[in-house]
């Protein structure tokens, strides 16, 4: 990493120039206290995002330099954004030794597996120097341990670890008695340690002086686990870094090699070297680069390193490749740290099936990828809703506790031998994340918990329709339903079946079988076509049968059915004829009508009577033939009698008989005759008697006596 070389202010030395341009827009610098916190948020694995550690150099006399922590996001092409942790914020250094209280900046750290940044201390140039003691610079120098002090960056702040034991060479005291510390590096007069990385795979910190005054062929390891942290070892590279000066480097994915970007005049000179063997390769360089103060590893694809410096270039592994500059917001210094993926967050539940008994327990464990840091994960829940069939610890979090990988809750089924109260199901599912949350979710995210009846299932029967006509198609379905599916082998119900009719067929035997899993099974009951008239309506009985013992089920309701066969085929209509007058008289105009009835209105197509006419006799004619046609839609049909006229006396009385002979589409009633009688109205004359003698005398005698009485 680029950085101020810090020292002691009374040497004069200034270390490596600040970088030229101010951090625009960086927050006030605090001198409060805070201590780091949670670790610090995590970044989504197909994100391209870092954390980025920005310097900024103190000013004024006797004050320290400050650090604000952002986290990057470098888009494919244009701006880097930066959403920042903190600013300013420091711990109190562990030497009293020392008169600066506030360490917090650096320019060398890497991103733990714990979550947090693991740092060395940077000194500025405007930082006050050590406390003489009433002796000189030249003696005092020699306690000088600033530079060998590692930080611990958090969500909320900084720690300072203290001293890296066996890291470098000081004095405990100049006094006597004072002590010499061996180390690995005398770096108390600088200047600062400039690059730094995590190794991904050993949890071990690279740790380098890559700058003028350092050692570009030496690199320290140092194990941040301990506490105080611990100098494990130096990997000798088998060269210098090329160039004079490299800012910061980044470990890749794999912990086999780092790359960075060194620096000759205005040619960057892009290497790496093998964290094994130490070996230095030289990749492509770049024309007109500047020092990079930060690289960090990108977590979105394994080849990919944000370096950056007065901007942020992509490096592509292993050709080393530097992609166009992308703005970010500038500093005296910086240095980057990798963002660690966010967990991976699944649920499942074990069993998924429970019965309503005691002791029916599921396990539903929300798993994550990698160990919880410090502090644990809470993961979001939605929980099952409430039922009187179970009970749940399952709320709307769980939380992973440290170290762990996983956490549970559970579903228990509320026993009861309540037979047919069915099935239920408990769903629990992960929440969608907060964006800022340090999880996000895998698959599977959700697990069914099925709490079911083991009580004896109840089944029921029914027919539907429950009434047929005897016309062909016309079936009803009878249908025997189980309140719970069947069990494997499926379930035998016994019935009691219709008793036989030619008016019906069924299907419906002695017993039905579900099928397993199944919850109906049907039969059926069908009616015999037919058309005969008024042949009357029968019931087809179901019902199911007493179950035996063992079983495995018992009746519910209804437990019988019944289909009614009805008759479809009506009576035909009944023919009836009457004659009116039924008497007439010999004379004009003697006509009677005889009128042929039926019960109901013909079809379609009318309905043919047939007659059997009156016998032919002049005395009277007919117009009733056979048959007589009573037309579609009505009721009646006439003809008639009518007698002839004559004047002869004495011819007497005549009958028309009129009669209904059954036929095709109607039956013959009661009335099946009518007689018209025609009645002789001629009277024989009678002889005009002749007078006798007597007669002729008394007629005499009358005649004289009246005309004696005129005179």
């Amino acid at each position: 990493m680029q950085t101020t070389t810090g020292t002691v202010a009374e040497m004069g030395r200034r270390g490596v120039a600040r970088m030229a341009l101010g951090a625009a827009g960086l927050l006030a610098a605090s001198a409060t206290w805070a201590a780091a916190g949670a670790p610090l948020p995590r970044c989504s694995a197909s994100a391209a995002s870092f954390y980025l550690m920005q310097y900024t150099e103190a000013t004024a006399p006797s004050t320290a330099p400050t650090t604000t922590l952002s986290r990057a996001a470098v888009p494919a092409t244009g701006a880097v954004t930066l959403n920042p942790v903190w600013s300013g914020q420091t711990a109190p250094t562990p030497s009293p030794r020392d008169l600066s209280r506030n360490a917090g900046a650096t320019v060398a750290g890497g991103m733990a597996n714990d979550g947090y940044i693991y740092a060395m201390r940077a000194v500025g140039t405007q930082e006050p120097g050590w406390d003489l003691q009433g002796g000189l610079w030249t003696s005092e120098w020699r306690t000088h341990t600033r530079h060998y002090e590692m930080l611990r960056y958090g969500r909320d702040g900084v720690d300072n670890l203290g001293i890296v034991d066996g890291l470098g060479i000081y004095l405990t005291s100049t006094a006597a008695g004072g002590t010499s510390v061996t180390g690995a590096i005398d770096a108390r007069l600088g200047p600062n340690f400039n690059a730094a990385d995590v190794d991904p795979v050993t949890g071990v910190l690279y740790l380098a002086s890559f700058q003028t005054g350092g050692a570009l062929n030496r690199v320290f390891r140092i194990d941040i686990t301990q506490s105080p942290p611990k100098y494990l070892s130096t990997l000798d590279l088998s060269s210098a870094i090329p160039g004079t000066q490299s800012g910061d480097f980044a470990i890749d994915a794999a912990g086999e090699w780092a790359y960075g970007v060194a620096n000759t005049s205005f040619t960057g000179q892009s290497y790496r070297f093998n964290l094994a063997t130490g070996v230095v390769q030289s990749l492509g360089s770049t024309f007109f680069s500047l020092p990079f103060g930060g690289a960090a590893r990108l977590l979105n694809d394994p080849s990919k390193f944000a370096f950056y410096g007065f901007g942020t270039r992509v490096m592509t592994a292993p050709a080393g490749t530097l992609g166009n500059t992308q703005a970010t917001s500038s500093a005296d210094s910086a240095d980057a740290a990798s963002c660690l993926p966010k967990f991976i967050a699944t649920l499942q539940c074990t069993p998924t099936d429970l019965v309503d008994a005691d002791g029916q327990v599921a396990n539903c464990t929300v798993a994550l990828n990698q160990p919880a840091p410090a502090g644990g994960v809470a993961v979001a829940l939605t929980p099952a809703p409430a039922s009187p069939r179970y009970s749940t610890t399952c709320g709307s979090s769980v939380t992973v506790a440290a170290g762990a990988t996983s956490a549970a809750c559970t579903v228990t089924a509320t026993p009861n031998t309540v037979p047919g109260d069915g099935d239920v199901t408990a769903t629990v599912q992960l929440s969608t994340p907060d964006p800022s949350a340090d999880y996000e979710l895998g698959t599977p995210t959700a697990a069914l918990v099925t709490v079911r009846n083991d009580d004896l299932p109840s089944v029921s029967l029914s027919c539907a329709p429950d009434s047929l006509f005897d016309s062909p198609g016309q079936t009803a379905t009878c249908t025997l339903t189980a309140n719970a599916p069947a069990p494997a082998g499926g379930l035998t119900v016994g019935l009691v079946p219709p008793t036989a009719n030619p008016r019906y067929t069924t299907t419906c035997g002695d017993a039905l079988t579900l099928a397993a899993g199944a919850t109906t099974a049907t039969c059926t009951v069908t009616a015999v076509p037919n058309t005969v008239p008024a042949d009357g309506d029968v019931p087809a009985v179901v019902s199911l049968a007493t179950p035996a013992a063992g079983a495995g089920y018992q009746l519910g309701a209804p437990t019988q059915a019944t289909v009614l066969v009805r008759n479809d085929d009506a009576a035909p209509p009944v023919a009836q004829v009457v004659c009116t007058p039924d008497s007439l008289v010999d004379a004009a105009g003697q006509v009677a009508t005889c009128t042929v009835s039926l019960s109901e209105p013909a079809p379609a197509g009318g309905v043919n009577i047939v007659l059997a006419p009156p016998a032919s006799n002049p005395r009277y004619t007919t117009s009733c033939a056979s048959p007589l046609l009573v037309a579609a839609g009505a009721t009646t049909a006439s003809c008639l009698i009518t007698a002839t006229a004559n004047t002869v006396p004495g011819d007497g009385d005549v009958s028309a008989v009129l009669g209904l002979l059954p036929g095709s589409g109607y039956t013959v009633g009661p009335a099946a005759q009518a007689t018209v009688t025609v009645r002789d109205d001629d009277r024989t004359p009678h002889p005009v008697p002749t007078l006798g003698g007597w007669s002729l005398l008394l007629l005499a005698l009358g005649l004289g006596w009246a005309a004696r009485r005129r005179a």
